[in-house]
């Protein structure tokens, strides 16, 4: 690739002004979208918390269950767009071509909107046939949450192109701080007026009201931002580029979420859909070790494709540098509190959820070294290395499959747990070592080098 070999000959140098401006574009986005995503932190936990108190384990674990699957279900509606939007609009903004971010972002939309549409009918159908051995709650939940999958699909798109023009606040304000809000005030008018027979149901279709509400204010401001701008271009399309970048990106993208969730779906199947709702709120705290690492990443990812494209090594070590300091100080405190006070934070949710203590320990250690490993995977894609991070995926999909399949039946939760533990630690380690051979860039932090020099 051009770029790659652009970085593999001497770094282009830097001026002052263009290191201390991506300084302050980090600090500032990454402050701003640190701030989000703590609030984001504190009203998804209350949601979950308010959810697990409301329906009760069984009712929780279905409510996980179905928000599990139609995370996975919209993955092959976005075909992976939501990257290729982050990875080419902030590159394309760089050289002020208008023209393709307006076809990008109507040609993105209009095959992430038939596809979920696509999608949703299949799953609809699918409810459908199986419905008779399901309760009326369950029937409910999951076909409220077949339709959250348009909107769930088009929300993504949307806060990618904010997120690739830097508008750090909007492009994740709705979905962080406006859904979980209005989830639990519907919530807390749904169930004093259905009393009993508020359920896993009634806690969807809040949820799915909510996103709908929340899509429409996302949609609303990305209009506003750069609404005249395109206006006053006419669009240009690269479709056949664009769906083989964003094929390939759908894949990692693919592997990520397995990463993340299937050991929800593995517990659901090979144990009960109870001990699945307690094996996702393990996920859902050992996710917040990342929190930071995944919030400045909101910044550092447009960051690091601008900088790329300018074939500017020295910078792009700066912002992978400091990026990752931050995010492993965090995850470290993070780990350090769910080591220490684990057991009566998952008993918020409810009785019978401190026995996902053990699983919660494994997988904060996963995180704790990924947030040590920092921006490998993100820098590899917008680096265009997206296919050898999608062998690695794979690779280390595989083990969380084997260890998982293996584990769970034996020592259930905890070994989905170590599954999980394992896999991160894996695609992390490899990564780092890749990224400094291929570019030259040292991402794990507070580490000599991998045989080369770390510039700060």
């Amino acid at each position: 690739m051009a770029n790659a070999q652009r970085l593999d000959a001497p770094a282009v140098p830097s001026s002052a002004p263009a290191k201390s401006s991506a300084r302050r574009a980090l600090a500032k986005g990454g402050s701003l979208t640190f701030l989000i995503n703590v609030s984001g932190m504190g009203l998804a936990l209350l949601m979950q918390i308010v959810l697990a108190r409301l329906l009760g384990a069984a009712g929780y674990g279905t409510f996980a269950y179905v928000t599990t699957v139609t995370t996975f279900m919209i993955f092959p509606a976005k075909l992976g767009f939501d990257t290729t939007l982050v990875k080419l609009v902030s590159s394309y903004k760089a050289k002020d071509n208008w023209p393709l971010i307006k076809g990008l972002l109507q040609r993105a939309n209009q095959i992430g909107f038939v596809l979920s549409l696509i999608v949703m009918a299949v799953g609809l159908a699918v409810v459908a046939i199986r419905s008779g051995g399901m309760t009326e709650q369950q029937i409910v939940c999951y076909a409220a949450g077949m339709v959250t999958i348009p909107l769930l699909t088009l929300a993504t798109l949307r806060q990618s192109a904010l997120q690739a023009l830097k508008d750090v606040l909007f492009a994740q304000m709705p979905e962080k701080i406006i859904r979980p809000i209005l989830t639990i005030g519907l919530l807390a008018l749904a169930v004093p007026l259905l009393g009993t027979g508020a359920g896993a149901g009634t806690a969807m279709i809040c949820f799915a009201a909510s996103l709908f509400v929340s899509y429409v204010i996302g949609a609303v401001v990305l209009k506003r931002r750069i609404g005249s701008r395109l206006a006053a271009v006419e669009a240009q399309y690269e479709t056949r580029s664009w769906t083989r970048l964003s094929l390939s990106l759908m894949v990692n993208a693919g592997m990520y979420l397995i990463l993340g969730q299937l050991n929800v779906l593995l517990m659901g199947a090979m144990d009960s859909e109870t001990a699945s709702g307690y094996f996702s709120a393990a996920v859902r705290l050992a996710t917040l070790v990342a929190f930071a690492r995944t919030a400045i990443n909101m910044t550092a990812a447009p960051l690091l494709s601008e900088t790329y494209a300018k074939g500017d090594r020295e910078q792009l070590q700066q912002v992978c540098t400091a990026s990752g300091r931050a995010g492993f100080a965090f995850a470290v405190v993070v780990c350090a509190a769910f080591a220490i006070g684990g057991k009566p934070i998952l008993t918020l949710f409810g009785p019978g959820f401190a026995d996902a203590y053990p699983a919660l320990l494994l997988m904060s250690v996963g995180q704790l070294f990924g947030a040590y490993c920092g921006q490998n995977g993100t820098l590899a894609t917008m680096a265009g290395s997206h296919n050898l991070l999608t062998r690695v995926l794979a690779g280390s999909t595989a083990l969380n499959v084997v260890m998982s399949v293996a584990l769970i039946p034996v020592i259930g939760m905890t070994g989905a747990g170590l599954a999980a533990c394992c896999s991160t630690i894996c695609w992390n380690g490899i990564m780092a070592v890749v990224v400094v051979r291929k570019y030259g860039i040292i991402t794990p932090v507070w580490l000599p080098s991998f045989g080369g020099k770390r510039k700060n």
